[in-house]
């Protein structure tokens, strides 16, 4: 009764300050406003429910009343729910984890709960108060950084636990900091074992406790979501506390608030993301201490060798090791915890040879006293006289020597052993056993018996998984259907051949496992039209009994297999695959559309591409023979490559032939290259080294280590005396080639550098990066002297002309050069379809090639600037081309090769064209004129001058007497080409006419604007005859002439007919506007017949063709299944 009582005063007191500072929040967005006003309210009425229940008499005797009780659960969920709505509402771009949080497990709601709990009372009384002292002095020297490490099993998290409930629930009155944000890390959860989700959800948690820093947080846009730790950092936490600090007034009698950040178990994060995040958290912290004041973080893992020599280097932190802790005290606190849980052994022998043998380790006092919580007092007694005496003195000896989980094991051994004891190693049943056991704790997301007995075996199984996870209760736990482990401890136990025997589990090999038994299951379960949707003109959330149907028709292991296929498929990469790649191959071809469709009833079609990404890179892992770089030797005799399958190997260039296989790396090769006089190769490689080779002997001359992640890009220097690589560590490294000292660290990127390169005088380097800029370096002192912005997208590649411009290639599909000395940008070059992996300049800086994995090579020369129109010749073959340089070039289409220069434009040339005899070309400008040139000599034959803006567009006339032109003054121009007089001027465009066309039979002009119309002009008498609505960059008729085509740019292109097909779905946006749902609906409106993406959305009814980028779209419901037909669309 107790503790209802001080949970709920303590409730209703968080309420009135959540309601009272709601009540001072200014709204930026209506949305947000709506937000706020629906979430006060909500906290009003249960705040309300609160008071009038704690008034009642009836709470004295709650304990007594599951009325009361349940009341009261009401109101905690009523208040949860409204929380998490407001949550997802104001920071959804921040996507915390929920799981992470440690008041999760109180949310009685959940399906997937943790089990944390707070220290016994009268345990760790010393260290809590030692963490409490150092948390509430917000002096100034107070440092605000404290890390707990020890070693796994030793009571880290319990503590940390412990913490966050008291700055949280219980904290004194005269507090002077109180709990900010916490991040609670488990390797059990997707969300809670990824570094990328630990700083945005306590951002997160941060923003609903400081309405300072919220305010500034809204107003980013959250781009750092998923980038490294370092950018979130800075972006997500520092910049807006410090702008947040600046909104509070100093007061005296009102000091700024101070906030405590709890981190717990960092080494359950996926790989060395732990110790990454740690390094780098503690690293910024201490570059950015005056910045942080106000935060203090409460941090806690297992000791990282490498980490405490480096953190004992900074300034503003407290370390306290877990292993310091004296003996006595830890043996009374583990009596203590142990005389609370077993009172009947209080004062026996056996509590004392407990303490003896936990040595410090409290998971071993909670394991055992899991053990016995379901056997009776005889049957305790036993097993603990077993263990006693499986734990001789040489186990308690091996403390002393740096073996602290001998004991453990034995313990967990002991209980396996029990669990398996009916059955013999060699026995099939034992076996099946194991591989339950394995499965429990290799899922990508804990999940229940019924499903791992369904991926191993079938139903029939689930009995012997319930039997299983009942005799390991010591270890293992249910929480609404899914088995967890109790402590991290047990899996590395399982996971380690040395300390686990005949128990262990091959990762490697069970993922393997997992996957072949997800792609089964999927192979069986899959199918059209799984949830029997009735019609296709019923949309999902139209369907009140979708949900039911999902449930009856997915079963769980079809619904786990689906979500987590390619989590163990990635996981099986050490593995020989070739059967992987059957099941693959097969589930691709025959089964990816089923798929889709599972995913999206299952609300989660948004994982398909990032798990198709991932089946990606795992596909590309798997080839050992992959060759990731090659290069020429300087005098082109010999060819270095890298690959897959770790090694170097020099090649004859002119035969073929393999001279050398050099072989040290432990990791593919990403990167190689020559030493400028040939003699020597370097190269880098995922395993963090850089090594140099001499190219004669083969032999390995030097490794050079410091990078902390892959390396991906290295060069030597020009005159061969330095080396420089980049990493997936945010760093660009310059060595001494000779001796292979570390020379400089250049810092600034903030993802990946995929590409580094020398100027040819080696001055400069330059390095481009997944952070979206390409930067600039003093090769000398190491100083950042330009970062080149611009990029949509990751950097793949840059390179070097003879320095005076800089090359590079993106994601973004543009090959970009850069003007070496100032940074601007030149050009954009566009053309390839998909990321650009690879640019370089021609010995002569002239030319510039460019790969892509749209499978094509290109060689771009010629024009010095962007090219921006080009035509064929009537008789294909010559091309036409005009560009910014203020030149005309005629080039041989089969060849490539230049035919002439026309030069007499004074600005850039907008459009260019043929006359349909191949005599003549003209040309339109920003230089207001139109030109005529003889196609064969290239002389300017004439200036046709009238419009008073630039020249958009020029296009003859079928018969090539005329000449039509578009400009920026609004108007449409008609000219006789033989002698130059204009003709006609149609007006009636608002804004600047981007393009112009003739019909394929002279009579009709057709026009594009910049005031959304394409408007359809007579040629001869030069009057209007049609406007048809929509956006366009560019206007032509289709040979038959009865249609129009126009386009977007960067969009699509679409045809124009004028006669009306079926209508469009429409939302109001605006008063006279309305916004396209996407949805094409049947003539009478009354059902949607399919749904179009927004870039391909027709502009009106008489518009009956879109083609986009990627490829052309044409609708004809003629041989359609559509309502209750659509389920005759697929047969087996």
């Amino acid at each position: 009764m107790d503790t209802v009582k001080r949970r709920l005063s303590s409730t209703r007191a968080q309420l009135e300050t959540v309601e009272k500072e709601l009540g001072g929040w200014t709204p930026k967005t209506a949305q947000e406003g709506q937000c706020i006003d629906w979430f006060t309210l909500t906290l009003k009425e249960e705040l309300g429910k609160l008071i009038r229940l704690s008034e009642e008499w009836l709470i004295r005797k709650v304990a007594d009343h599951e009325e009361e009780k349940g009341r009261i659960t009401e109101i905690f969920e009523r208040i949860n729910e409204a929380r998490v709505q407001f949550e997802k509402l104001l920071f959804k771009g921040l996507t915390p984890s929920r799981i992470a949080d440690h008041k999760y497990h109180l949310e009685s709601n959940e399906e997937r709960r943790v089990r944390r709990e707070v220290c016994t009372p009268g345990t760790r009384v010393r260290i809590l108060d030692d963490i409490v002292t150092w948390a509430k002095n917000t002096s100034p020297g107070s440092p605000n950084v404290y890390w707990l490490f020890g070693q796994a099993g030793s009571g880290k998290s319990t503590i940390a636990y412990s913490v966050a409930r008291r700055f949280e629930f219980a904290g004194d009155p005269n507090d002077t900091i109180i709990l900010g944000g916490n991040f609670f890390c488990s390797r059990q959860f997707e969300e809670t074992r990824l570094s990328k989700c630990i700083i945005r959800t306590i951002v997160h948690h941060l923003a609903l406790k400081c309405r300072a820093f919220a305010d500034q947080l809204s107003d980013g846009d959250f781009e750092t979501v998923n980038q490294n730790v370092r950018a979130q950092l800075e972006d997500l936490l520092i910049a807006p506390w410090q702008a947040a600090k600046l909104d509070w007034c100093p007061d005296p009698l009102y000091p700024p608030p101070h906030y405590l950040i709890v981190i717990d178990a960092l080494d359950e994060i996926n790989g060395t993301g732990g110790s990454e995040f740690l390094r780098d958290l503690l690293e910024v912290i201490d570059k950015n201490e005056n910045r942080l004041q106000g935060l203090k973080f409460f941090v806690t893992s297992r000791p990282d060798p490498n980490l405490v020599g480096h953190v004992n280097s900074l300034k503003s932190k407290q370390l306290y090791r877990l292993e310091q802790v004296p003996p006595e005290e830890a043996q009374y606190d583990i009596r203590t915890y142990l005389v609370a849980e077993l009172p009947h052994f209080a004062g026996r022998e056996e509590i004392e040879n407990l303490v003896a043998l936990a040595a410090g380790l409290f998971i071993y006092a909670a394991t055992i006293v899991k053990y016995l919580a379901k056997r009776g007092r005889s049957e305790q007694r036993r097993f603990l006289t077993m263990l006693l005496a499986s734990s001789n003195s040489s186990n308690l000896e091996s403390l002393s020597t740096g073996m602290p989980f001998t004991l453990l094991d034995t313990l967990y051994s002991q209980i396996l052993d029990e669990a398996f004891c009916d059955f013999s190693p060699k026995e099939n049943e034992w076996e099946d056993r194991r591989s339950i056991l394995h499965t429990f704790l290799c899922t990508a997301e804990r999940t229940s018996t019924s499903v791992v007995a369904d991926l191993l075996f079938t139903s029939d199984y689930t009995d012997v998984a319930e039997k299983l996870l009942l005799d390991l209760h010591a270890v293992l736990y249910r929480r609404h259907s899914r088995v967890l482990a109790y402590h991290k401890s047990f899996s590395d136990f399982i996971l380690d051949k040395d300390r686990s025997g005949n128990f262990w589990c091959n990762q490697a090999i069970h993922h393997r496992l997992l996957a072949d038994a997800c792609f089964r299951c999927m192979k069986d379960g899959l199918r059209f039209n799984i949830a029997n949707i009735p019609s296709s003109f019923v949309l999902d959330v139209d369907d009140p009994m979708l949900a039911d149907a999902v449930k009856e028709n997915i079963a769980p292991v079809l619904s786990y297999s689906s979500r987590n296929w390619s989590y163990h498929l990635s996981a099986a990469a050490s593995i020989i695959p070739d059967g992987l790649h059957v099941s693959l191959s097969d589930f691709l071809q025959l089964r990816a559309l089923f798929w889709i469709e599972t995913m999206n009833l299952l609300g989660l079609r948004g994982l398909c591409a990032l798990m198709l990404r991932t089946v990606y890179d795992w596909v590309i892992s798997s080839q050992v023979n992959l060759v990731t770089s090659v290069r020429f030797s300087p005098d082109g005799k010999n060819i270095v490559s890298g690959s897959y399958d770790k090694s170097v190997r020099v090649w004859d260039a002119l035969t073929g032939g393999e001279l050398k296989v050099l072989k040290g790396h432990t990791d593919l090769v990403r990167s190689v290259a020559f030493s400028p006089d040939g003699k020597q190769i370097v190269s880098a490689s995922n395993d963090m080294s850089v090594r140099v080779w001499d190219k004669s002997t083969g032999d390995e001359l030097k490794v050079l280590k410091g990078h902390t992640n892959f390396v991906t890009s290295v060069a030597f220097s020009p005159d061969g005396k330095q080396i420089v690589s980049g990493s997936n560590d945010e760093s660009v490294r310059v060595w001494d080639a000779s001796t292979g000292d570390e020379l400089k660290v250049l810092k600034g990127h903030t993802d990946s550098v995929r590409s580094i390169a020398f100027s040819p005088d080696g001055k400069q380097i330059v390095s481009g990066s997944y952070d979206k800029s390409v930067r600039v370096w003093d090769a000398s002192i190491g100083d950042e002297l330009k970062v080149l912005k611009g990029i949509t997208d990751s950097v793949t590649s840059v390179a070097f002309s003879d320095g005076k411009q800089i090359v590079s290639g993106s994601y973004d599909q543009s090959v970009r050069v850069w003007d070496a000395s100032t940074g601007n940008e030149l050009k954009v070059l566009k053309g390839h379809t998909n990321l650009v992996t690879s640019v370089a300049f021609s010995p002569d800086g002239k030319q510039i090639v460019s790969s892509s994995n749209d499978k094509s090579l290109r060689v771009l020369k010629g024009h010095t600037n962007w090219v921006t129109s080009v035509a064929f010749s009537p008789d294909g073959k010559r091309i036409l081309s005009g560009s910014n340089d203020k030149s005309v070039r005629v080039w041989d289409a089969l060849t490539g090769d230049e035919l002439k220069v026309l030069k007499g434009h004074t600005s850039s040339v907008t459009s260019v064209a043929f006359s349909p005899d191949g005599r003549h070309i003209i040309s339109g400008s920003y230089d207001k004129s139109v030109r005529v040139w003889d196609a064969s000599t290239g002389d300017e034959l004439k200036m046709l001058k009238g419009h008073t803006d630039w020249v958009t567009s020029v296009a003859f006339s079928p018969g090539g007497r005329q000449v039509v032109s578009g400009s920026n003054d609004k108007s449409v121009r008609v000219w006789d080409a033989s002698m130059g007089d204009e003709l006609k001027v149609l007006k009636g465009h608002t804004d600047l006419v981007r393009s112009v066309a003739f019909s394929p039979d002279g009579k009709y002009i057709a026009s594009g604007s910049y005031d959304k119309s394409v408007r359809v002009w007579d040629a001869s008498t030069g009057d209007d005859l049609k406007v048809l609505k929509g956006d366009t960059d560019w206007v032509t008729f289709l040979p038959d002439g009865k249609q129009i085509v126009s386009g977007l740019n960067n969009n699509s292109v679409r045809a124009w007919d004028f006669a009306s097909l079926y209508i469009r779905e429409t939302i109001s946006d605006s008063k006279d506007h309305e916004k396209h749902t996407g949805w094409l609906l049947s003539p009478d409106g009354q059902h949607r017949l399919m749904f179009v993406p927004p870039e391909l959305l027709l502009p009106d009814a008489s518009n009956i063709l879109t083609i986009p980028r990627s490829s052309c779209s044409s609708v004809d419901f003629t041989h359609s299944a559509l309502g209750p037909q659509w389920k005759q669309c697929y047969n087996l």
